[in-house]
């Protein structure tokens, strides 16, 4: 029942299209509807997605739908009122935008007025793209939001001057030309590959970035460089840099020449062209501080974690932890947790717990930028002690960290890996859940991991937005805790510019397509110089380029469009090619025979190609034919408006010559058909042996058929090699009509649509067909049986070989091979930019397979490779099927050992830590170090240990691990000695190379001084500032370095109550010491520590805390509209008594909803109650509350206010206060009520 359900539903729509009164009118090409000075398209059938419906109205030359004005949304309501029975939701070009509606068919920004929405849920709704949808309570059709990805009608919009590109034909370069072939046609350059962002160390050995663009004649390349100043630079080849091709190559890196943005400009006769921008940075990272961090105290299963504190770096780091010699694996423990913040995190704290902890951070670059080095450095922390106090297990509730939930990255994107973590202190078993508001069941792509304590979004949409709650159940209650997610994206084109090869004196506009989150601007350049508002005839609104009265010799060359945020940005590049010839016939001329029979139907195309557009006149038998213009519905002959001639009803008279007469104003030209009348059925149309169209485009096979429409029961019947298409299961297939003639449609077309297809005419009596081959041209297919050449494996290198890749209609140009090892599952390149001579094998009889010997490879790895080929089309290729494992034979090491460090431990010892070797990178069985040491600045020998992996102090390593060897220098008198220490690295195959020398010093001693004129003075009522005497810091004062100092305070009247020791690390002469008691006195003392150890405490000094701060909040605070970003507070005073200081001032403490109160802002006033807040935005939700302060610190805050500006919030009037303060002209203020808040948070 589905095929006939679905014919009789296709036919309802059909018939509600057809039956309306709405008329197209004869403005616009027919099937399209006139408002003002533009056309539009309603599309039904079939119903496409956001990208799809883009980008068949683009195909068509036109854009989706922009509104532009209060008459316009009604003339698009009035028409799918009359034309839509089914009240179905129909696609534009608007998306939401923060409080815009962006329209990318014109790029044009309107307002988000509510009166356009559809339902208030609607206007709130995270789904960014515009759809109109019908509102039953508004009986009329009006905006909705959708994600985008579901399928639904669409409607196209062209202005008017415009049109004549949707009755053309689509035109490639060999448009008036001899030329058939497109891929032999001349024109100008197109990226294929675009340089990618670029970090850089003192590690890196010639680093590269890259561009490539095809284009005929083939383009030439320059480099540009654009330095932190704005100034932009031309690079020459120098002793700097090297240039081959499009590819770029610093010689010698330096960061104050080399940091900036570059781009590259490909260039040939038809214009220039530029790339994206891509990013040279330089990452660096600094040592952790030579300063023992203090001691972690916390009870026995209480919830804790120990902060990493990386040291300074650029761009990012990782991060990994330690206890004692090993690392952890989070995965084997429920109550710990490794997060990518970088802390360490305890649910509970047990007490094999305690010890001693090292943070290691090793350098990387954000996702999707590259770091050029196979080897980022990386730190180890000193130790992080942590101390487990008590004996007797207290039973904690769950309870979510303050920091979570938490998104990584930090700031998501579209399309990358995601991970949402949360965390909950409480004793285990703690189980953890994850469920997102509006949503029943996860989509299968999400999954969680770490005992579902992080939850993982693969290729994140903007589909995934939305609120999220992680739950924890522990052994009495449960804890839930929401968090937003929101996606930020990258630009990126819905469809690139396309090729224009249009008519003189005629308009265009080109629309740039971006979807990007925040919204993106746009820039564009004409032969890669920037474009203006006041270029001559270029009118520039956003992403849309209009061009009025195209001349030739003014517009011609290559247009980019530049679209950014701040994420980066994207290009994308297309020619204009402005034509002015006389008409010709010679590619499309009419068919000398054409047969049609009696009574029946016949159109005969008239196709020349001329620029501008020709008039048509018809003769026939030399006489001109007086033609009226029609929708071919008349009787007898008649003109089409694309200028085809068409004869409805035909009788033996109309047999004769019958000739086109194309005219314009560089000429005219002529051709002539010969039509013979007969009886029966008979094929109008004559194919071409072979079509060929580009992957994704629309294919139209015509096939006209003339018959006696009285006498001729006729069925037309496709078939797709051999077999008849069945309509209703595959939607890419349309039988419809183009510019009168009856054919088949296919909708982007792919490469399995490739093949014969036959058109048969049947009747009870007779049957004809006529057939051509498709061939789909687009990117290369898969490379078949990647595997190696028998015997050619060495240590480093090996023969691959391949079956060649389909090239679907274009020569390959290149071919990449990747790899990964089988201990490390990540692809990476290991050729590219392989021509098809390099990988030619001589004297191969099979001319099907294709071989290349990779070089550098690692020893004693096995090894899969895949292969991937590209064309002259700019994507990709698809990739081989991966190869078998392929064994290398083994070899010395022959990468040396990574982070090299050490410092610490008991007086008189040398420790030297360094990274073993991974599994990837040892070679060879038998893997040991080479330890040298000797002291620094000296031309000694160094002295050196030789251990192997089997020895006692590898027994618990994991592979990657950090390792330390203690050397006892038998002295206490070589504290603080520094020594030039370095790694090598052997197998049982030979010495590898050694790492690069490092300084390191041996342990430090006791400091011998201690600090003197302790003084200091209250900071409020519970803080002291405490000072003392500036100290050396040398080597013999301190017998090391300052790590920090120790701030000791006592209870100068009961020596019984807790003392408050403060740990400040730095180097400093003051610090504070806090969680005091108000009105009290303190003997403080001073201690100086270093990694060892603590020196003598100071004298004692006495120090005196403050009176309390006020111990009373403002009372009656009310908000009320100030300006359009700014509101006013009052409130009731407070006074304050005999055990506070005086009253100073107050304190306006506001925030946005949803964020935690430590970010909250500040406004400070005098003694007066009131005052205002500025910097308040509209469309958001914030919290408010008073408090008054005094020399004893800030006192009690008010309770929680909550309002906004614009009145968007939903208020339930039996549950809040509303208070409206505002004119007609300033912005409205709601208060209101913690239910109401939730009430939001909840909708």
């Amino acid at each position: 029942m589905k095929g006939p359900f679905l014919i009789l539903t296709t036919l309802a729509i059909c018939m509600g299209l057809c039956n309306s009164q709405l008329i197209p009118t004869a403005n616009c090409p027919l099937n399209w509807y006139t408002f003002e000075d533009n056309c539009y398209k309603f599309s039904v059938y079939p119903p496409r997605t956001y990208n799809e419906a883009a980008k068949e109205c683009e195909a068509q030359g036109a854009g989706l739908l922009s509104i532009n004005s209060d008459q316009e949304h009604q003339f698009i309501d009035q028409t799918l009122q009359r034309i839509d029975r089914d009240k179905s939701l129909w696609y534009t070009s608007g998306y939401k935008d923060q409080n815009h509606v962006k329209w990318s068919g014109d790029g044009s920004v309107s307002g988000d007025d509510v009166r356009f929405w559809a339902s208030p849920e609607d206007f709130r709704s995270l789904s960014k793209f515009i759809v109109y949808k019908y509102s039953a309570s508004l009986q009329k059709f009006a905006w909705g939001a959708v994600t985008g990805g579901e399928p639904h009608r669409f409607i196209c919009e062209i202005p008017r001057t415009e049109t004549q590109r949707l009755l053309q034909e689509n035109r490639d370069f060999t448009y008036g030309s001899n030329l058939t072939d497109p891929s032999l046609a001349p024109r100008g350059p197109r990226y294929t590959m675009h340089p990618v962002n670029l970090v850089l160390t003192n590690r890196s050995h010639l680093p590269s970035i890259e561009c490539e663009a095809t284009g005929n004649p083939q383009p030439k390349y320059a480099w540009h460089r654009t330095d932190v100043t704005g100034t932009e630079e031309v690079i020459g080849m120098s002793e700097y840099y090297t240039i081959s091709n499009g590819k770029l190559t610093f010689n010698r890196i330096d960061e104050r020449r080399d940091a900036g943005t570059y781009h590259c400009e490909a260039s040939n006769a038809f214009g220039s062209v530029r790339s994206a921008p891509a990013k040279i940075t330089f990452g660096s990272l600094a040592q952790f501080p030579n300063v023992a961090p203090g001691v972690n105290r916390v009870a026995l299963y209480q919830g804790t974690y120990l902060n990493c504190k990386a040291p300074t770096h650029k761009p990012a780091v990782s991060y990994q932890w330690m206890k004692g010699t090993s690392f952890l694996i989070q995965a084997l423990n429920s109550y710990f947790f490794l997060s990518a913040d970088g802390n360490l995190y305890f649910s509970e704290v047990q007490q094999n717990d305690e010890g001693n902890y090292h943070c290691i951070v090793t350098l990387t670059a954000f996702p999707g930028d590259t770091l050029a080095t196979d080897q980022p450095p990386s730190e180890t922390s000193l130790e992080i002690k942590l101390d487990v106090l008590g004996d007797t297990a207290a039973l904690y509730p769950p309870q979510i960290h303050d920091d979570f939930p938490a998104v990584f990255p930090k700031s998501p994107r579209l399309g990358q890996t995601i991970t949402i973590e949360c965390l909950a202190y409480g004793r285990i078993p703690l189980q953890y859940r994850w469920t997102k508001s509006g949503v029943g069941e996860m989509p299968h792509k999400v999954y969680t991991r770490n005992f579902d304590r992080v939850l993982v979004i693969p290729n994140v949409q903007f589909t995934d937005e939305g609120t999220y709650t992680c739950h924890v159940t522990g052994r009495t209650q449960t804890e839930s805790k929401d968090f937003l997610l929101t996606i930020g994206a990258k630009p990126y084109f819905v469809y690139p510019l396309k090729d224009l090869i249009v008519d003189e004196n005629s308009d265009i506009s080109w629309r740039c397509e971006g979807i990007a989150s925040p919204r993106a601007t746009y820039q564009w350049y004409k032969n890669a110089k920037l474009l203006t508002a006041d270029t001559a005839g270029i009118e520039l609104t956003s992403n849309v380029l209009k061009i009025r009265n195209l001349q030739k010799n003014i517009h011609d060359g290559m247009y980019s469009c530049e679209a950014s945020n701040m994420y980066g940005s994207v290009v994308t590049s297309a020619q204009l090619k402005v034509l002015s010839f006389k008409p010709s016939f010679a590619k499309n001329p009419l068919s000398t025979t054409i047969l049609a029979a009696s009574n029946g139907n016949l159109t005969i195309p008239c196709i020349p190609e001329a620029a501008p557009v020709p008039s048509i006149t018809w003769l026939k038998n030399g006489g001109k034919l007086a033609l009226s213009i029609t929708d071919g519905n008349q009787r007898g002959a008649q003109q089409l408006t694309n200028g085809y001639l068409k004869i409805v009803g035909i009788s033996m008279a109309d047999s004769g010559l019958y000739t086109c007469l194309a005219a314009n104003k560089n000429g005219e030209s002529m051709s002539t058909g010969n039509v013979t009348v007969v009886g029966g059925v008979t094929i109008v149309s004559q194919l071409l042996p072979v079509m060929r169209a580009n992957k994704n485009d629309t294919v139209f096979i015509e096939c006209q058929v003339s018959y006696d429409v009285f006498r001729v029961d006729l069925v037309l019947v496709w078939k797709f090699n051999g077999r008849i298409i069945d309509f209703t299961k595959d939607l890419l297939y349309e039988k419809s009509t183009r510019m009168g003639i009856h054919g088949l449609f296919i909708h982007f077309v792919d490469f399995y649509h490739s093949g014969v297809y036959e058109c048969v005419a049947m009747s009870t009596i007779t049957q004809s067909s006529i057939s051509t081959n498709l061939m789909v041209l687009g990117p290369p297919g898969m490379p078949g049986n990647v595997y190696r050449v028998k015997g050619s494996e060495t240590t480093n290198s090996v023969t691959i070989k391949w079956t060649k890749a389909p090239d679907h209609g274009s020569k390959v140009q290149q071919y990449y091979i990747e790899a990964r090892t089988m201990n490390n599952p990540t692809w990476r390149p290991v050729a590219t930019n392989l021509t098809e001579f390099d990988v030619l094998i001589p004297g191969n009889v099979d001319t099907d397979k294709r071989q290349f010997t990779i070089h550098g490879l690692v020893p004693f790895n096995s090894y899969q490779f895949r292969v991937y080929a590209r064309n002259v089309f700019p994507e990709p290729g698809e990739y081989s099927r991966p190869s078998e494992y392929i064994q290398l034979k083994p070899d010395r090491p022959v990468i040396p050992v990574q982070n090299v460090g050490g410092g610490g431990g008991s007086v008189g010892v040398l420790t030297i830590s360094w990274q073993v070797l991974d599994e990837e990178k040892r070679c060879g069985p038998g893997v040991g170090y080479y330890i040298y040491w000797r002291k620094n600045g000296t031309k000694d020998m160094f002295d050196q240990k030789r251990l192997l992996e089997t020895d006692y102090l590898f027994t618990k390593m994991l592979s990657g691990n950090s390792v330390s060897y203690t050397i006892n220098l038998n002295s206490d008198k070589l504290f603080y000695m520094p020594y030039e220490v370095k790694i090598g690295v052997f197998n049982v195959h030979g010495a590898g190379p050694n790492s690069s020398s490092t300084v390191v010093y041996s342990s430090e001693g006791i400091p011998l001084l201690r600090p003197t004129n302790v003084n200091g003075w209250e900071i409020n009522s519970t803080a002291l500032w405490v000072t003392w005497d500036p100290m050396p810091n040398n080597r013999d004062a301190i017998k090391g370095v300052i790590q920090g100092y120790e701030i000791n305070v006592e209870d100068a009247n009961d020596p019984n109550r807790k003392s408050v020791t403060a740990y400040h690390y730095g180097y400093m002469s003051a610090n504070n010491v806090i969680g005091l008691e108000p009105n009290t006195d303190y003997w403080v003392t001073v201690q100086v520590f270093n990694t060892a150890g603590e020196s003598n405490p100071s004298e004692k000094q006495l120090l005196g805390t403050c009176l309390n701060p006020p111990l009373l909040y403002p009372e009656f605070v009310n908000i009320r509209s100030h300006g359009p970003d700014s509101v006013y507070v009052e409130w009731r005073g407070v006074s304050t008594g005999l055990f506070e200081e005086t009253l100073r001032g107050y304190k306006i403490r506001w925030w946005l909803l949803g964020e935690n109160i430590k970010s909250a802002n500040d406004t400070v006033v005098d003694k007066q109650t009131f005052g205002v807040v500025y910097g308040i935005a509209k469309g958001y939700v914030y919290a408010l509350r008073v408090l008054g302060y005094s020399k004893g610190g800030d006192g009690k805050m008010s309770p929680t206010q909550y309002f906004t500006l614009g009145g968007r919030v939903p208020v339930d009037s039996r549950i809040s206060e509303v208070r409206l303060s505002a004119t007609s002209t300033s912005s409205s203020v709601l208060f209101i009520s913690f239910l109401c808040i939730m009430q939001f948070i909840l909708k």
